[in-house]
């Protein structure tokens, strides 16, 4: 309804148009009267309409509504009064309403603004503020010129001739300020409103110079159309106002064109005010847009200079914690490592912790993410208050923090450890549940060594450390009094490919039929200097180097590939493999797996892949894609270290793929121990549950007679340990009846 009665009232303002240019100069009371005042008088009431229904916009609707209602009241009044070719007197009824136009005027911009401006700051204000002066000033100069060729009409009458141009410079100041302070999005709707504006002021101004100087066919012709016209895009801005929101990545700028424009005009003022004569209010304008200008650029140099602050704060600060972030932390360890370089190795030392935390992703996956941005909010003060006043801690991402304590020795970050593990070990009380989470520490010193790199590495291979023997915290240092410890790395690297890597095995005894029917590979690197070394010595260094995958790889060829000669030696024997995280996730694992047993002619049972808990919690939900996979081809999948973790039964029902799984040697070598129930208690409920999943139970770490005949009597299906026998190389193990027999004397 509302569309078409514009555009209705826009056929008839085009119409009156044309009606101009063709009679000319002509004044036609029912043309450029009563039919521009109906246009004037529908479209005052199309706005007042406009607020009903759309209460968000009612006093914008209203105010501007009553503002040309005003003027055409006023249109109204001035035809009446030019009935019959009388002169309209100056000042008249009609200059009333004329000028109880400009307040409701300024008072529906101001509420237009005044919505667009929720939350705009002073800069802001002030880009408008600097527009509307200029644009005033500019007007000015040109339009208080023709009051000087007024007619004598008195003080009355020189009071409502100077009120227009006022008025429409308010009007103007307002508009070209809008432009300045409103949003990208609602540009469109103000060109419409301060068109409307503009028209005013140019009908205005041709009106005055018409009087003062003369009609003449321009200066007619936008005098007799621009309000009609005026009164319609701003009626028309009204309707095409909306309150849509929408996604926006980044709000963007004021726009600084027109206030630009407008200091630039003001300066052009005053130097032509130093050649001749220009109008006071003009100078007066054009002086206080300069001074507002100048107000602006000494606060927008402050903003900078505060943005800039802000900006460098928030690029070195967790969001989350507050601690500095991973940025802050290597760029200061630069600087500690630059400096020691400068004064050559001297001054004192650094020592770095690097805090991982145990079973976070368990509260996470629990109670959910918000519940664990508070555990490490809470986290974050607690590593304050054990860091000292001179120490810096900061988060590295996720669950992994850092603490560098400055001028301290080795005693002195072992004490800091100690303090950090026993403080996070305490309950973290979330959403009135307590939630216990612990933390493994990794310490290394920087004399150790040379570079932010090296020394971040080295903590963090001790942090691993920590974690593998559950110790709490760690010190790097007994591979780096060996070899240096990235001479290391590279040497494993090559240690793959120049036969320094070999795999031993260990038997795996079935205690129903008390035959070996399979065993577990286990990887051995024979160093040409450090000797034989066992997995804990270098697996850390090879899961940190990324090389786990291709030492996985190599351990899964070796090993299928000597069952295989088992097999053609008539030992039909399977083998256990362990994989690392970094494996089991990788692209087109189980494609390799399926490429290995085929080449080398072996059944998928004749392969155990073990995983341990830790590669499960890392992402279950692709960790149960790879085990159905792999399940899917025959092979078994066992879970090594079970009940070690405090989640071991959640995720155990997550995965249906798994076939075996593996008792924690923990809870096997305290079998025997005089206080045994419990332990025993424990190792039955775990068998029995296993069974009831129809798994088969693997237990570990037997060393004598009397663990492996309880293990028996309690309906274990295999087991392996030094009692059965120890790792060897595969060329050193008989599989024949004798170690069967001997295995349980």
């Amino acid at each position: 309804m509302g569309s078409a009665a514009f555009v209705a009232l826009a056929i008839a303002v085009v119409v009156y148009w044309v009606s101009v240019a063709v009679r000319g100069q002509r004044y036609s009371v029912l043309l450029d009267g009563w039919f521009v005042d109906g246009i004037e008088l529908a479209a005052a009431c199309l706005c007042i309409a406009g607020a009903w229904g759309r209460k968000h916009l009612r006093p914008v609707a209203l105010a501007l509504g009553a503002a040309m209602l005003s003027w055409a009241i006023g249109d109204v009044v001035a035809t009446f009064e030019s009935f019959g070719g009388a002169q309209i007197p100056v000042p008249s009824l009609a200059d009333v309403f004329y000028l109880g136009f400009y307040p409701l005027a300024y008072l529906s911009a101001v509420l237009f603004l005044r919505r667009q401006l929720r939350g705009s700051q002073g800069p802001n204000w002030l880009d408008g503020l600097v527009a509307s002066l200029g644009a005033s000033a500019l007007c000015a100069a040109f339009a208080f010129h023709g009051l000087e060729h007024g007619n004598g009409t008195g003080v009355a009458g020189t009071a409502a001739s100077l009120a227009y141009p006022i008025g429409d410079l308010l009007l103007l100041g307002l508009a070209a300020g809008g432009f300045a302070l409103v949003k990208s999005a609602q540009r469109p709707v103000w060109v419409l409103f301060a068109a409307g504006m503009g028209l005013v002021a140019c009908g205005d101004t041709a009106n005055l110079f018409c009087k003062s100087l003369g009609a003449t066919g321009p200066g007619f012709f936008i005098n007799a159309v621009a309000w009609p016209t005026a009164e319609i895009l701003m009626a028309g801005a009204l309707w095409a106002q909306r309150d849509r929101w929408s996604l926006r990545p980044l709000p963007r700028p004021p726009g600084l064109v027109i206030p630009a424009l407008a200091a630039c005009s003001a300066q052009a003022i005053v130097v032509v005010a130093a050649l001749q004569t220009v109008d006071r209010v003009a100078l007066g304008l054009a002086a206080a847009t300069l001074a507002a200008g100048g107000a602006r650029v000494l606060l927008w140099v402050g903003t900078v200079r505060a943005l800039n602050q802000q900006n460098q704060l928030q690029a070195v600060t967790d969001d989350l914690t507050g601690l500095r972030n991973r940025r802050f932390m290597v760029g200061m360890l630069d600087d500690y490592f630059a400096l020691r370089k400068d004064i050559g190795g001297a001054g004192p030392d650094m020592a770095l912790l690097f805090v991982d935390l145990d079973h976070f992703k368990e509260v996470n996956d629990s109670f959910g993410h918000p519940v664990g941005d508070d555990l490490l909010r809470q986290l974050g003060a607690r590593l304050r208050s054990c860091a000292g006043p001179s120490d810096m801690v900061a988060r590295f991402g996720g669950d992994e923090f850092s603490v560098a304590l400055s001028g301290v020795g080795t005693i002195a970050a072992i004490e800091t450890a100690k303090t950090i593990t026993q403080e996070l070990a305490r309950a973290f009380v979330l959403e009135s549940v307590k939630v216990r989470i612990g933390a493994s520490v990794g310490i290394a010193m920087a004399s150790g060594a040379s570079s932010t790199s090296e020394l971040l590495w080295c903590a963090d291979v001790a942090m691993y450390r920590a974690k593998q023997a559950g110790t709490g915290f760690a010190i790097y240092g007994e591979i780096a009094e060996s070899a240096h410890s990235v001479q290391l790395v590279e040497e494993l690297r090559e240690a793959v490919g120049n036969g320094q890597l070999v795999v031993h095995y260990q038997p795996v005894l079935d205690l129903h039929s008390c035959k070996v029917t399979g065993a577990e590979a286990l990887l051995r690197w024979v160093h040409p200097e450090l000797g034989l070394l066992p997995p804990l010595e270098f697996l850390p260094l090879a899961e940190e180097a990324g090389l786990m995958p291709l030492v996985t790889e190599f351990v899964l060829s070796s090993a299928l590939c000597q069952v295989a000669e088992w097999r053609s030696h008539g030992y039909d024997l399977s083998v256990s493999v362990n994989v690392s995280p970094a494996s089991l996730l990788e692209e087109g694992f189980v494609e390799s797996v399926r490429a290995e047993l085929d080449r080398n002619h072996l059944p998928a049972e004749a392969l155990v892949l073990e995983i341990t808990e830790n590669v499960v919690i890392r992402d279950v939900a692709r960790t149960r894609a790879t085990i159905e996979r792999l399940s899917a081809l025959g092979l078994i999948v066992s879970i090594d270290d079970f009940g070690a973790g405090a989640t071991s039964l959640a995720y155990l029902r997550e995965l249906g793929g798994i076939g075996e799984l593996k008792l924690d040697r923990s809870f096997v070598v305290r079998l025997c121990h005089a206080e045994q129930q419990r332990e025993l208690d424990l190792v039955r409920a775990t068998i029995d549950l296993g069974h009831a999943m129809g798994l088969r139970v693997v237990a570990e770490g037997i060393e004598d007679a009397e663990t492996l005949g309880i293990l028996t009597e309690l309906g274990c299906d295999l087991a392996q340990g030094y009692h059965i026998s120890r790792p060897r190389p595969a060329d050193e193990l008989n599989f024949g009846p004798l170690l069967a027999a001997t295995a349980l004397t």
